[in-house]
Order: structure tokens, then C-alpha cells, then sequence
């Protein structure tokens, strides 16, 4: 339970952030945002349908920001449908008991966070000219990432390595706590985003197709 980030919580928000938000947070949006993103730009350089995507009057920077866009508005339609989903639920559930402008928080929390794990699978994506290259890099980073959380999650011995991880940045008990970290952790995660998007269009328009 330990290394999964599970923590149970003595309030509705806390039970959700300590297990929806720990392991399950890391899994299921983390399989969408790899499938999406190597889609977008590293299977259609692959297979060869990029050169009739470039032989339009869309130019390659258009190209990737329209799909830079579609990265982006998948994940956030993601936790736009968890947050709506699990309030309706809650105030069906559980009238009274959610603290419904902390979990919108945490959510926002969640979505910066996803912002920078797709900035990444989106950039894996630009740089790699097959298919393959692109699901490695893409998949391993973020893999990477939630295996060192768990290993510091698991026990006081290996705690440092939890600090190697991006995940170290997400903790809902300090946003909760209204502790500045996790507000900095929100702008770090922001920042980093838009840096692996802004430099994987740029790469993608300057780089050497496959003919």
C-alpha cells in the first residue's frame, strides 16, 4: 500500500486524493497519454502519411501545433470528465461531505501535472523519426518516473529515489495543508510543459524527414 502512495484518509477528499490519486492517477491516463501522443506526430512520420500531410498548404509548424492542441485538450477533456463525474456522484453519495473547490484544485493539481507527461510522450514523439523510437522514449520516461515514486514510497531506505521522480512534485496533502509547494510544484509542471512542447514543434520543423 505504501509504495503504491495509498493513505486512506479521514475525509471523503482525502480517501479520494489517497487512492484514486495515487497508483490509478499514475496508470490509466499515463496508457491514454502515450497511445495519443506517439499517434500524433511519430507513427504518421513511420509509415510515410506525413509526406501527404506536408505535400498540403499546412506547414509543418501548423501541423504540429494542431496536434500539440489535440495533445493537450485530450487530457484535459480526461479530468474534465473525472472532476464532473465524481462531484455528481459525491453530492449523490455523499451529500455535504465533498469540499468541492479543494478537489477542483486538485484536479488542476493533476492536470499540470498530465500537461508535462504529455509535453514529454509529445516531444518523444517530434524527435523520433520511427514509430518504435517514440513508444520507448515516450513510455520510458514516465515509467521511470512512477517506478522511482514507488520505490520511495516504499520504505525510509529508499525515500531519495522519490525525489528523482516528477510525481515528487504532485502531493495533495500540501495542497491541502495550502503549503506553497504544491503551488510551485503547479507552475514547475506548467513551465516544464510548455518547454517540451515549444521545443518538440521546433524540432519537428526543422528535422529531416524519412523519404
Amino acid at each position: 500500500m505504501n509504495a503504491m502512495g495509498m493513505n486512506f484518509g479521514s475525509t471523503l477528499l482525502t480517501f479520494l486524493s489517497g487512492t484514486l490519486y495515487s497508483i490509478l492517477l499514475y496508470l490509466f491516463p499515463m496508457i491514454l497519454s502515450i497511445v495519443v501522443n506517439h499517434r500524433l506526430i511519430a507513427v504518421h512520420v513511420d509509415k510515410g502519411s506525413m509526406a501527404y500531410l506536408l505535400s498540403t498548404s499546412n506547414s509543418r509548424i501548423r501541423i504540429a501545433v494542431t496536434q500539440a492542441v489535440f495533445s493537450l485538450t485530450s487530457v484535459t477533456a480526461i479530468f474534465s470528465w473525472i472532476t464532473i463525474l465524481t462531484l455528481i456522484t459525491s453530492s449523490v453519495m455523499f451529500p455535504g461531505l465533498m469540499d468541492t473547490k479543494q478537489f477542483i484544485l486538485l484536479n488542476l493539481y493533476a492536470l499540470l501535472m498530465y500537461y508535462t507527461i504529455n509535453g514529454i510522450c509529445f516531444l518523444a514523439s517530434c524527435l523520433a523519426n520511427e514509430a518504435r523510437y517514440s513508444l520507448g522514449l515516450g513510455a520510458g520516461l514516465p515509467i521511470t518516473f512512477v517506478l522511482l515514486q514507488m520505490l520511495g514510497d516504499s520504505g525510509a531506505r529508499l525515500e531519495w529515489l522519490g525525489y528523482f521522480s516528477l510525481f515528487a512534485l504532485f502531493d495533495p496533502e500540501r495542497l491541502f495543508a495550502g503549503d506553497s509547494f504544491a503551488y510551485i510544484g503547479m507552475a514547475v509542471f506548467a513551465g516544464l510543459a510548455a518547454v517540451l512542447y515549444t521545443v518538440g514543434i521546433i524540432w519537428f520543423n526543422k528535422k529531416d524527414l524519412p523519404i
